[in-house]
């Protein structure tokens, strides 16, 4: 019995040991994976706003005068920046409905007031006509040097650039001032103020002048009306450091001027007939220069109060001393009342062809200019004459002599004459009485050469005996 237990459990030990290593044999089942959890998406995070680009002003407003009383200052200007000051003087102004009207009037020379006028002329400040404001430009957003400084402007008359100045003195620095008719604009040339409203844009570095400034002049030498709409810089190019008179200019080369006196714009005086004693030449003419001679005939001349009277008394046609009437008129310059004088013009200091012929002047009973012949014969070269009748004042229109003494400005080239001479004539076909005060030529044209005094300028040549002198003398009566 004892044996039989024995063998069972030995039965059972095998039976068991192969049951495991049946187990061990076989592959090893692969547990399931444990579930992974499913991450939360990364937020994509948000691009940052980017920071407005500023954006720098096309145009930067000076002023705009529509609706401007002339007579009271505004506190800001358009750009809605102070207005720290206005200077208008020597000048009527007055206003209209976009715009303001500006007369300009500058003081006329006054021996009282001065020695002389080299001494009128070096005090420009005084006599000029001025338009003037310091606008606060600096306080202006993002405020920049800019290309071109805008005028919106129409002239009384047209050609009033030959009057003017631009003047600028930015932060109490440099003086830049230049005459209108040299500033240079966009396209390249001189502005040209018309009777109709334009935009004039003055290219300020090729004209000279900083690109920005606080302080602004229109001024005036010689009378001149303008309808003023709007100015304002255009196009800018650098930034200005407005805390800094150092780099108030910065970026621009320019050359300071030395003054306005240094401006004023080619008067040359030929003489000064106050005071004149026609029977005496003198040695030197009102600019300081020779007077080679003078020649004053078939005439009565006198000093008075005015100045010099002329009484020209041409000689009548007489048979004895000529042929016929056609012999007569032939030979004008021996009959015809001649005042004439020869003055070394060439002599003076930087001297230019002129755009005109000031003569202050009036005559005896007014109507003259249909009796008398301006003659021009520079440096024994082809001779210029014409009646003066049929010259062209300034502004257009013929030359006339009133009964009111007043200045008639010529207008040279339009007459077909050359912008300056050394040898001038009035001369009289038919009796006439003036009184002459002054003689000048003004408003620089041109460069002038005077070993070729007629360089340049193309102008009919009108010798005395091609002259319908019949024709004048016929007119003149």
């Amino acid at each position: 019995m004892k044996k039989k237990v024995i063998i069972l459990l030995a039965a059972l030990v095998l039976a068991l040991t192969i049951a495991a290593c049946g187990r061990n044999n076989e592959p090893e089942a692969t547990p399931a994976p444990a579930p992974t959890a499913t991450p939360a998406p990364t937020p994509t995070p948000a691009a940052p706003t980017p920071e407005p680009v500023p954006v720098t002003p096309s145009t930067f407003m000076w002023n705009d005068y529509a609706g401007r009383d002339p007579n009271a200052r505004p506190e800001f200007s358009t750009g809605g920046v102070n207005i720290w000051w206005d200077n208008w003087y020597g000048m009527r102004a007055a206003a209209a409905d976009d715009h303001v009207q500006i007369q300009f009037r500058p003081g006329r020379f006054d021996p009282e007031d001065y020695d002389d006028l080299a001494d009128f002329y070096a005090r420009p400040t005084s006599w000029m006509s001025n338009w003037g404001e310091a606008v606060n430009m600096w306080a202006l957003d993002d405020v920049h040097f800019c290309r071109y400084l805008v005028i919106r402007v129409r002239g009384g008359q047209g050609g009033e650039e030959n009057a003017l100045l631009l003047h600028f003195q930015p932060n109490d620095g440099p003086l830049f001032a230049a005459r209108f008719s040299d500033l240079v604009t966009r396209e390249g040339g001189p502005p040209q103020i018309t009777t109709s409203a334009q935009d004039i844009y003055i290219d300020l570095e090729a004209s000279g002048f900083p690109g920005m400034t606080n302080r602004m002049h229109i001024r005036a030498f010689d009378e001149a009306t303008i309808h003023l709409y709007q100015i304002h810089f255009s196009d800018p190019v650098a930034p200005v450091d407005a805390t800094s008179n150092e780099t108030i200019h910065a970026g621009f080369t320019v050359a300071e001027s030395a003054g306005l006196e240094t401006l004023v714009p080619g008067v040359f005086p030929w003489n000064n007939f106050i005071g004149r004693d026609p029977n005496a030449k003198p040695d030197f003419s009102t600019g300081g220069v020779n007077i080679w001679w003078d020649n004053w005939a078939n005439l009565r001349a006198e000093a008075v109060d005015e100045g010099t009277r002329i009484e020209f008394r041409p000689a009548a046609f007489n048979a004895d001393d000529y042929d016929d009437l056609e012999d007569y008129y032939a030979h004008a310059m021996n009959w015809m009342g001649n005042w004439g004088e020869a003055v070394n013009m060439w002599a003076l200091d930087n001297i230019h062809y002129c755009r005109y012929l000031v003569l202050r002047m009036r005559g005896a009973l007014g109507g003259e200019e249909n009796n008398l012949l301006l003659h021009f014969q520079p440096e024994d070269g082809p001779i210029f004459v014409a009646r003066f009748a049929d010259l062209v004042a300034r502004g257009g229109g013929n030359v006339v002599i009133t009964d009111e003494m007043e200045e008639i400005h010529i207008d040279l080239a339009a007459s077909g004459f050359p912008g300056m001479t050394n040898r001038m004539h009035i001369r009289a076909f038919a009796p006439a009485t003036v009184y002459l005060q002054e003689i000048r030529f003004e408003g620089f044209a041109s460069a002038l050469n005077p070993d070729a005094p007629l360089a340049g300028i193309t102008q009919p040549n009108k010798p005395m005996d091609a002259l319908d002198m019949a024709g004048f003398v016929a007119a003149a009566n």
